[in-house]
């Protein structure tokens, strides 16, 4: 996708059109005596493609001229595109453009042009016309330099050939002796090359994007390694809590974070209750304390038998005593041993008794007998009172026994109330600990995907990898190297079809220094190292028809023409005035411009019909090819802008 120029029209100021007829596909000579508009012609045809400035010569086209046109041939049909020339004293330029797109387009008259768009749409037609898609050259890392889309003005880079630049040893393409021009002529020579291909921005914009994503998954990563130090360094904590309080057996803590979260996984699902080793140590000491009682109320109870049998026992002792102690008195008076019985004399006072009122002797001694029988039978011991204050003395002996052990459990059990408290606040903790396990184990639900992540992190790396290389500025430089490698082999195949000097070494595009350089045995020799304005002009035109000729058959994105102006005057100077005709020129030098022009008529005829050479010159070369080629002839008046219109 790219264009021709069919037809260059120029409007003058009262409505007339002069209109210049352009073979697209083959080689356009123009050849004409000085002062005649040829070297004008690359000036119209810049301004029509959007220049910012308007250099087209002050003189008779600025006078009479008002608008340019030009009539493209593009891929889909034609395409009309005029411009104002601004009038003197205005600005460099006009906005003002007329811009038509058709199947077929008859050249409009005068009064039709008008603005329908401005210079920036005509930028962006034409780039889309030439087939200039999306692109960027993005500088290297250190480099302050903005990035550079290439657009329709940087491929007119190499299509034109000015007179003062053709016959140049220093610049090799169009406006290179302007400041900044030579940095843009490298930096988008590689995509008109092509070798940054179309899909380099999609490329660009897709490595951003997978960047950006690797940027995210990094960053996710980085938060969950942070949060997996820190969380083996927590897991640990609570694993060995876990181990002092009985809930985790393992003697050694694993290492890895996700084995520590399986272990606290496992803790939490199987912990342990002691609420039943509670309960078990409460119930037994209930029952001793209950057996406790039981003792010491039975205990009671039989102090209170043994006491009443000792109390017992003591008054019967004590009524034995006294009667042991009367029965005695009476005993040691003796005082009715010599009494007959049937005295009734006083023994103590020998005074008869009167038997009425006092008892006989016999009744006395019966009494005592009797008294003494009684105190007898009290004062011998009671065997079984005996037996019985010995039973419940062994009863009493056998319950303090069983208090005395009851008391024993009871303090084992008491001492060992530290160890139920100690089971209660185990209990606590370990419910404490679960707790923070549970709350710990919630809050790593997103890292169970981290593995996953290592991966799509990694396959991330790889592409990027593959496609930094794939737009790397490296691979674009081995890219142009290739490419101008094989450009060089035309310019060296053509370079000794003109007979040019270093020929016979290989030759080559120096990109960096936007020159053409010959491999000598001696080094590299560079266009401005070298002699002979023959060479200049000749390494030019190779250079150009090289590129044009990579850029037509790689359906490369630049415009299919090549304009050089005027490369004979190395040769035939326009200054001295000389007749191409006529015997001035030497027969040598018309022989190396026949050469020059014919390399341009095969260059054009090999591409045809997809590049055009517009070649004007001086020049008028007598044979059929050329004078085939040459659509018109200015000399004998016969000029670009028509005299009349100077004249009206």
């Amino acid at each position: 996708m790219s264009f021709q120029i069919l037809n260059i029209v120029l409007y003058s100021n009262k409505g007339e059109k002069r209109v210049l007829n352009l073979k697209p596909g083959e080689l356009n000579i123009i050849t004409g005596d000085s002062k005649t508009g040829k070297t004008a012609l690359i000036e119209i045809i810049d301004y029509c493609l959007g220049s910012s400035e308007c250099n087209i010569p002050e003189g008779i086209i600025r006078r009479t001229v008002s608008w340019a046109g030009l009539r493209l041939q593009v891929r889909d049909g034609e395409v009309f595109v005029a411009r104002k020339l601004p009038s003197r004293g205005e600005s460099k330029s006009s906005p003002i453009v007329y811009y038509d797109v058709k199947k077929t387009i008859d050249i409009p008259d005068h009064s039709i042009l008008r603005q329908t768009t401005n210079t920036e749409t005509l930028e962006l037609l034409l780039s889309k016309h030439a087939g200039i898609g999306e692109n960027i050259h993005e500088p290297m890392v250190g480099q302050t330099r903005l990035a550079l889309s290439a657009n329709i003005r940087h491929a007119l880079f190499f299509t034109f050939q000015q007179q003062s630049e053709v016959i140049s040893n220093k610049y090799l393409f169009h406006k290179q002796s302007d400041p900044y021009i030579p940095q843009a002529i490298k930096d988008t020579l590689p995509y008109f090359l092509g070798s940054v291909d179309e899909e380099y921005v999609k490329k660009l914009d897709h490595l951003r994007r997978m960047k950006a994503s690797l940027r995210t998954l990094e960053h996710k990563l980085s938060e969950f390694e942070s949060i997996k130090g820190i969380g083996v360094t927590k897991a640990h904590t609570l694993l060995s809590e876990a181990q002092d309080l009985g809930i985790y057996s393992a003697e050694k803590l694993p290492e890895a974070w996700e084995e520590c979260v399986l272990s606290l996984q496992e803790v939490q699902r199987r912990p342990v209750k002691p609420e039943e080793e509670i309960t078990s140590e409460d119930q037994a000491f209930e029952n001793l304390q209950k057996e406790r009682l039981e003792l010491i109320e039975e205990l009671k109870k039989t102090k209170g038998q043994l006491d009443s049998a000792k109390s017992l026992d003591t008054d019967r002792r004590g009524y034995s005593g006294e009667a042991q102690e009367q029965l005695a008195r009476l005993k040691s008076l003796n005082l009715f041993e010599s009494i007959d019985s049937y005295d009734r004399i006083c023994p103590i006072c020998q005074t008869p008794l009167n038997s009425d009122h006092v008892p006989s002797y016999d009744d006395l001694r019966t009494s005592v007998n009797q008294l003494e029988n009684q105190v007898r039978g009290v004062s011998e011991p009671s065997a079984k009172m005996q037996q019985a204050i010995r039973a419940l003395d062994e009863k009493i002996d056998s319950l303090k026994n069983k208090l005395s052990a009851n008391r024993e459990s009871l303090e084992a059990i008491q001492a060992s109330n530290q160890k139920l408290q100690e089971v209660r606040d185990r209990g606590a903790r370990r419910a404490y600990i679960l707790g923070r396990i549970g709350l710990y184990l919630e809050s790593l639900p997103q890292l169970e995907n981290t593995s996953n992540l290592h991966i799509e992190i990694q396959q991330l790396h790889e592409k990027i990898k593959l496609l930094e290389e794939e737009i790397s500025e490296e691979t674009i430089q081995d890219k142009t190297s290739s490419i101008l490698s094989i450009i060089s082999q035309d310019m060296s195949v053509w370079a000794r079809e003109l007979r040019l000097e270093h020929s016979e070494y290989p030759l080559r595009l120096d990109l960096k220094k936007l020159q053409l350089v010959a491999d000598t045995l001696d080094g590299p020799v560079s266009m401005d190292k070298m002699g002979s304005g023959e060479n200049w002009v000749g390494y030019h035109l190779i250079a150009h028809f090289a590129l044009h000729k990579w850029f037509t058959t790689k359906n490369r994105p630049a415009p299919r023409f090549l304009f050089v102006d005027q490369p004979s005057q190395v040769y035939f100077s326009p200054d001295k005035g000389l007749d191409w005709q006529s015997g001035d020129v030497r027969d040598e030098d018309r022989e190396a411009v026949g050469r020059m022009f014919y390399l341009a008529y095969t260059v054009a005829k090999e591409l045809s019909p997809k590049m055009q050479i517009i070649i004007t010159d001086h020049a008028d070369i007598n044979e059929k090819w050329f004078q085939d080629s040459v659509i018109e002839r200015w000399r004998t008046g016969e000029k670009l802008v028509p005299l009349e219109w100077d004249n009206k």
